[in-house]
């Protein structure tokens, strides 16, 4: 039997950092509101000469190097944003000229609030099943940045970041079988950003309720397709990974996830189970979205290479589900069968190395990055060389003829 999946994954996060302690500090609150209410200690925060193509291009060429792949054997490139830098311009389009992705090659871009990282990768992965006797392969990158206004109930849980897979068949590190993922969507205003909006519209309330609504939907599929019955999921599944827009979702999500499954059992029991599973299945993936904060299309594939860094080799041969959320709202929950000898997939993630060598910014730093649009902002490449590091290759430069301009 041909698998489909992953053989190598790659995270990219901006080298700046604002801790939420000193977020706090500034606007008069306990840190604890940040700290304990969402879970998180920092946010990454990104500069104006970095933006969601720049992230893409890096992130994707981690991918391309540490899995040894050379771009001419991309066949496709998908680019998974809400955070678009142009309103006919893909992203995929300038990180394919960056990354010198010949012309053989399937680019575009997927808009579908959080969820569109999934969205690319089904769609990629049911394209190669397709095809099973071709030796396609396909570069899927998620880049985005979670921007809200200063002092919105919304800043807290900003972020900036982008993860990139390298999919084939008979993957390396894990595949997945598309035909199983359950299944729910809606018509729903939780989160939106209309046309001409620097920020979006949250409805946050409403927008948990979506959520774990949402969640209920997709798993009561997923146990459809799968033939598993309900309460026994938890057995099925080593590790759950949730879409996190803060780290404190994972927390909802997975009790909620708790009381659909042992619904008839009384409170102690669900929360004996809630404990235990929690802190073995979930909590190891919670590094990112506790320092990064939220990246959108990302944000639930930041939980797999946190988890994997973590976890490492005890991944292996393990069960992985996903739930993937994104407003409006789209969901889906999937299942990746882990490879084994991932040693050498692991040891290149270096996403612990990346936030450890962020640079700690004050809050005065960080209004200044973020009261600019790169509009007003040019940079001069040889000023911008120096900015450049073991894993920033990529940086915007500004516009010329209203185009946007990388070295």
């Amino acid at each position: 039997m041909i698998e489909f999946g992953l053989s190598d994954i790659a995270i990219y996060v901006p080298p700046y950092y604002l801790p939420h302690e000193e977020l706090a500090a500034v606007y008069g609150v306990p840190k604890e509101k940040y700290t304990i209410g969402l879970g998180n200690q920092n946010m990454a925060v990104i500069p104006n000469w970095e933006d969601t193509v720049s992230m893409a291009a890096n992130a994707g060429l981690q991918v391309l190097e540490k899995s040894g792949t050379d771009p001419g054997d991309i066949q496709q490139l998908v680019v998974c944003t809400e955070s678009g830098v142009d309103h006919s311009k893909p992203v995929a389009s300038f990180v394919q000229g960056l990354l010198k992705i010949g012309t053989r090659c399937r680019v575009y871009e997927i808009k579908n609030a959080c969820y569109g990282g999934t969205a690319g990768l089904v769609e990629s992965v049911e394209l190669m099943s397709h095809n099973a006797k071709s030796s396609r392969k396909s570069l899927l990158i998620m880049s985005d940045i979670a921007r809200y206004g200063f002092g919105t109930l919304g800043e807290p849980t900003q972020g900036a970041g982008a993860v990139a897979m390298l999919l084939e068949k008979n993957p390396r590190l894990c595949s997945v079988d598309t035909s199983l993922n359950g299944i729910f969507s809606k018509d729903t205003f939780d989160f939106w950003r209309p046309t001409g909006y620097d920020f979006p519209v949250v409805d946050g309330k409403f927008s948990i309720e979506c959520y774990l609504s949402a969640l209920e939907g997709a798993l009561s599929d997923f146990r459809s397709n799968a033939g598993i019955e309900q309460g026994r999921l938890m057995d099925y599944l080593d590790y759950v990974i949730y879409h996190m827009p803060y780290t404190k979702m994972a927390g909802k999500a997975h009790r909620r996830l708790i009381e659909i499954e042992y619904r008839g059992s009384n409170l102690e029991t669900q929360e004996e189970i809630y404990n235990k599973t929690f802190s073995s299945k979930v909590a190891p993936g919670l590094m990112g979205a506790r320092e990064v904060g939220n990246i959108y299309t990302g944000s639930v594939y930041m939980g797999l290479v946190s988890l994997m860094e973590h976890e490492r080799e005890k991944i292996e041969g393990k069960r992985i589900g996903l739930f993937s959320y994104g407003s409006g709202c789209m969901a889906e929950f999937l299942v990746y069968h882990t490879k084994t000898k991932l040693g050498k997939i692991i040891d290149s993630l270096h996403f612990k190395d990346q936030l450890d060598k962020r640079r700690k910014i004050t809050f005065k730093e960080y209004t200044q990055f973020y009261s600019k649009s790169q509009e007003e902002v040019v940079h001069s490449p040889s000023e911008m060389n120096s900015l450049k590091n073991q894993y920033t290759k990529f940086l915007f430069t500004g516009f010329m003829d209203h185009k946007r301009q990388y070295i």
